[in-house]
C-alpha cells in the first residue's frame, strides 16, 4: 500500500503529540501534528493583535507559510514548536479553529500532506472531517486530571513556570469549546477505536496503537498480521457504543427479556421494564414475537470471555414518540388525565405520569391540596420532543373549564331570576355570593331594608342566601337580597291588624301629633285628634321622646304604607252617656275651687260653675268662704256641647228660678195671668 493513513483524534492533553511521534518513529510513518498547525496560526494572530473572533482578521491565511518538517512546525521560516505550546496560545487556539477560512486552508494543507506516503496525523477532527476514509482511526482520550498532569509535566520539563490548577481549568474550558463548536466539533468517529490512556504509560499506549495499526494494515505493509482478540479496548470494524440507536431482529422471547441479533460479539437484551412504558404489563410474550425487527438504544456494554452482554432499551425512543404525539394536545388544549408521581426538590413542582411518560407540573400550575398518587385532569402548556419535556397544568385547565362553565351558567340567568348561592367572601362594603360557577357581588345597601352596621351581623361565610337578579352588565350580575324580602312595613302589617293594641316608642313630636316607632323602620302617627276624647287634652305635653306608650292601630294604608294610631280609642268617653240639655237641674260635687269658679263632677263628666254664676255680685267674700271641695250642690245647665266636652252650670240661676216659683204661690188669685208666658217668668233668671 503506497499511502496508508492513520487518523488519531482526542481532546487536549490526551498525549496525542508525544505518543504519535513515538508511534510514527517506530512504524517509520510521517507524523503530522495538525494541532500544531492551528497553534501556529493562533500565534501569528496574537503577535499581530488581531481580533480572533472576526473572519476578516484572517485574510493573511493565504499568504502565511507553514511547514511541518521533522516533527517541527515552521511559521514563515521560524521554528515555533516550543512557543506554540504557551498557555496564551492554548487558551485561544479553539477560537481560531472555529474560523471557516482557517479551517478551509488547514484542511487543504492537511489533506495534501496526508496524500503522500504513510502518514500518522493527529488532531480533533481528523477521522471525522480531514481524513474520513483513513485506513485506521483511533480516538485517544484520558481523564481530565490525567491530561492536566501530563501537560504540566511536559511544560515543567521544558523549564516553564506553570500552575497545575490553571492547566486543569484550561483543559476543561478547551474540552467544552472543542466539543460544542459549530464547525467540526470534537467527537469520536463512528468507526474509530477508543483508547483510554488514563492508567497507561506512554510505552503501553504506543504498543497498543501499533498493535491496532498492524492488525488493520499489517499485511499490506509487509508485516506479520497479529490478530487482536480481547486487547482490553480494541475492536475491529465499527464499534457499538453506549447511546447508539441500533436495529436488531428478535431471536428469542421470555417473560422478562427478549434477545436481539445485533451482529456483534453477543446478542442484545431488552428487559420488560425497558421494552414498554406501560408499567401494568407483566410479560413480553404477547408484546413481541421472534422475527420482529426492533429499534432500541444501547444503554450498556460489558465485554468478557464468559459474561459479555449488550443492554438495550426502547424507553427513550418510546418517550420521544410519545412526546411527539403530545404536540397536537398543546394546540387543541385537549385535557388529559395524569397521576401525581413525585414532588420536585425545592418545592418547584411535581412529576406527573401520563401513560408511562413523566411530565412536569410547576407548583404554580398545581391544584390546591394535591397529594402524591392523586389523579388529576389538566392540559399541556408546552411540549419539547427534542428534550422529551412537557409542562402540564391543572390550574390552566381549571381556569378554562371554569370560564366555559361560567359562560354556560350565565347564559341561563335572566333579570328578575331569584337564585340561591353561598356566601364565599365578606368585605366591609359588600359580600360575594357564588352560585355554581358564577359569582355576584351583593352590596351592603342591598342586603336588608333596615340599617346594617356590619355584614357579619346578618351573614356569615358559608351561609346559603337567596337573591334577586336586578341586572346583567358585561357578564356581571347586580343582585339584591332585600328585593325579595318583605319591607319592614309589609312584614309588620302581616303580623298586626286594625284595632290591635300595641306599645310604641315616641320618636318625634310634630305640630299635628306624635310620631311613634312601631318596629325598626316602621312608623305610625298618633294625630292630636286621637289623643283623647277631650279635645282640650294636650297629651303631647305629658310625654317625652323615647317614652313607650300604649295605642291602638286605627287604620292601615297599604298603598301609601301609612299606619294611623289612636289613644282615645282605648279610653272611655263619658260624654257618650250624657243625654242632658240646657235647663236641666243636676246634682254636682265640687272637685276644685279656682279663680274662675267651681269645678264640679256631674252626670259622669266634668263641668264648671263660673264665679259669677255662684255668688251674687253684691256678695262679699271669696268662693272658699262659702264652698269647700267635696260639697254637693245643685245647679242648672246653662250651656252644653258634648263634642267639645263643655258643660257650664249656674247656682244663681237655679236659686232665682226657685225663688220665682215660691213667689208665684202668693200671687193674687184675681190677677189676670192669661197673657203671661214662660219666657216672661224666666226672663230675669235667664239674663
Amino acid at each position: 500500500m503506497s499511502n496508508i493513513q492513520v487518523a488519531i483524534d482526542g481532546p487536549a492533553g490526551s498525549g496525542k503529540s508525544s505518543i504519535c511521534k513515538m508511534v510514527a518513529y517506530k512504524l517509520n510513518f510521517t507524523h503530522i501534528d495538525t494541532g500544531a498547525m492551528f497553534r501556529a496560526v493562533t500565534l501569528y494572530a496574537l503577535r499581530n493583535n488581531l481580533d480572533l473572533t472576526c473572519e476578516y482578521s484572517y485574510d493573511f491565511i493565504d499568504k502565511l507559510e507553514l511547514k511541518y518538517v521533522d516533527n517541527k512546525i515552521y511559521l514563515n521560516g521560524e521554528d515555533v514548536s516550543v512557543e506554540i505550546r504557551s498557555s496564551l496560545v492554548t487558551k485561544n487556539v479553539s477560537q481560531v479553529s472555529k474560523i471557516a477560512k482557517v479551517r478551509t486552508k488547514m484542511l487543504d494543507l492537511e489533506r495534501q500532506l496526508a496524500s503522500v506516503g504513510n502518514v500518522l496525523m493527529d488532531g480533533r477532527d481528523i477521522g471525522t472531517v480531514v481524513l474520513p476514509n483513513a485506513d485506521v482511526k483511533i480516538f485517544l482520550t484520558a481523564s481530565v486530571e490525567a491530561r492536566a498532569q501530563r501537560r504540566y509535566a511536559e511544560l515543567k520539563a521544558k523549564g516553564r513556570d506553570v500552575d497545575f490548577n490553571s492547566i486543569l481549568e484550561d483543559i476543561k474550558t478547551r474540552d467544552l469549546k472543542d466539543s460544542t463548536r459549530e464547525i467540526a466539533p470534537l467527537k469520536q468517529a463512528d468507526d474509530a477505536i477508543l483508547v483510554d490512556t488514563t492508567n497507561m504509560t506512554i510505552d503501553e499506549v504506543c504498543d497498543n496503537i501499533i498493535k491496532i495499526v498492524k492488525s488493520k494494515v499489517g499485511n499490506n505493509m509487509g508485516l506479520e498480521e497479529k490478530e487482536i482478540v480481547s486487547m482490553d479496548d480494541v475492536e475491529f470494524g465499527k464499534r457499538l457504543r453506549k447511546g447508539q440507536i441500533v436495529k436488531g431482529k428478535v431471536i428469542a422471547v421470555e417473560d422478562n427479556v427478549c434477545f436481539l441479533d445485533l451482529k456483534d460479539f453477543t446478542e442484545g437484551k431488552i428487559y420488560l421494564n425497558h421494552f414498554t412504558l406501560d408499567k401494568t404489563q407483566t410479560s413480553l410474550q404477547h408484546l413481541v414475537s421472534v422475527g420482529d425487527e426492533i429499534e432500541a438504544e444501547i444503554t450498556g456494554i460489558k465485554e468478557g470471555d464468559n459474561d459479555g452482554e449488550i443492554l438495550c432499551s426502547r424507553l427513550k425512543l418510546l418517550r420521544a414518540e410519545k412526546f411527539n404525539s403530545l404536540v397536537p394536545f398543546v394546540e387543541n388544549k385537549e385535557p388529559i388525565k395524569v397521576k401525581v408521581s413525585s414532588k420536585v426538590k425545592d418545592n418547584k413542582g411535581y412529576h406527573v405520569d401520563y401513560e408511562g411518560i413523566e411530565l412536569f407540573m410547576p407548583q404554580s400550575q398545581a391544584p390546591r391540596n394535591v397529594n402524591i398518587g392523586d389523579e388529576i385532569e389538566g392540559i399541556l402548556l408546552e411540549v419539547n420532543p427534542q428534550k422529551n419535556r412537557a409542562i402540564f397544568s391543572s390550574r390552566a385547565y381549571e381556569t378554562t373549564m371554569l370560564e366555559e362553565n361560567k359562560n354556560a351558567e350565565l347564559a341561563n340567568i335572566h333579570e328578575g331570576d331569584v337564585l340561591e348561592g353561598t356566601v364565599v367572601k365578606i368585605l366591609p362594603f359588600a359580600c360575594f355570593i357564588k352560585f355554581n360557577y358564577v359569582q355576584a357581588m351583593l352590596r351592603l345597601a342591598e342586603i336588608s331594608h333596615t340599617y346594617i352596621n356590619k355584614i357579619e351581623d346578618v351573614l356569615k361565610v358559608g351561609d346559603k342566601v337567596q337573591v334577586k337578579v336586578l341586572s346583567i352588565k358585561n357578564g356581571k350580575l347586580v343582585v339584591s337580597r332585600k328585593a325579595i324580602l318583605p319591607t319592614p312595613f309589609n312584614e309588620y302589617v302581616n303580623n298586626h291588624k286594625v284595632g290591635e293594641k300595641i306599645e310604641a316608642k315616641v320618636i318625634s313630636k310634630l305640630p299635628y301629633g306624635i310620631l311613634l316607632e312601631l318596629a325598626p323602620s316602621v312608623k305610625g302617627l298618633l294625630h292630636q285628634s286621637e289623643y283623647s276624647w277631650n279635645p282640650n287634652d294636650n297629651y303631647s305635653a305629658y310625654v317625652k321622646i323615647d317614652d313607650v306608650i300604649e295605642v291602638i292601630i286605627s287604620k292601615i294604608d297599604l298603598e301609601n304604607e301609612r299606619i294611623s294610631l289612636s289613644r282615645k280609642a282605648m279610653l272611655d268617653n263619658p260624654w257618650s252617656r250624657v243625654k242632658a240639655k240646657v235647663g236641666d237641674i243636676c246634682d254636682c260635687k265640687v272637685t276644685e275651687i279656682t279663680e274662675d269658679g267651681l269645678k264640679v263632677e256631674t252626670l259622669g263628666v266634668d263641668g264648671i260653675i263660673p264665679t259669677n254664676a255662684v255668688l251674687d255680685k253684691d256678695t262679699k267674700g271669696k268662693l272658699e268662704d262659702f264652698y269647700a271641695v267635696g260639697d254637693e250642690v245643685k245647679a242648672i245647665i246653662t250651656e252644653i256641647k258634648p263634642k267639645e266636652w263643655l258643660l257650664r252650670l249656674s247656682i244663681r240661676r237655679l236659686k232665682s228660678l226657685e225663688e220665682r216659683k215660691e213667689m208665684e204661690k202668693y200671687l193674687d188669685d184675681n190677677r189676670d195671668d192669661s197673657n203671661v208666658t214662660l219666657g216672661d217668668v224666666f226672663k230675669d233668671i235667664l239674663k
